[in-house]
């Protein structure tokens, strides 16, 4: 199941981010998982729920949106979900579409629970 190799990836990625942020608990991840990103989005919840336990992530909530494939003609510009991912715009017919969204995972957002900090005092 490559979606512990996902989350394993994800994780690294917030904890990167919550460096640059200066730190602080990570009380949510937000995802969005794509219909033709490769990704089962049930599979990844279950991997991080078991990734979770006994590390520090063990407070944190992980919520997956679910993301339909959305595909643009490039031809006559229509922009449709595929049905069945047959990639064939409805409009025109021509085969030449190509993904809009729904192809990948994307972070969505990293919800911090930051203690509070005392003033720094500066020196003169």
């Amino acid at each position: 199941m490559h979606e512990f190799t996902v989350v394993r990836s994800l994780l690294e990625q917030v904890d990167r981010i919550v460096a640059e942020q200066g730190g602080g608990d990570i009380e949510e991840i937000r995802i969005r998982c794509g219909d033709f990103s490769g990704v089962e989005p049930n599979l990844v919840a279950e991997a991080f729920e078991l990734l979770r336990v006994g590390s520090r992530w063990q407070e944190t909530r992980l919520r997956v949106e679910v993301e339909p494939l959305i595909a643009r003609c490039e031809s006559c510009g229509t922009t449709f979900e595929p049905d069945r991912f047959r990639f064939r715009c409805p409009a025109c017919g021509a085969p030449t579409v190509r993904e809009v969204s729904g192809d990948r995972v994307i972070l969505e957002s990293i919800t911090l629970r930051t203690a509070d900090r005392p003033p720094q005092q500066e020196s003169h």
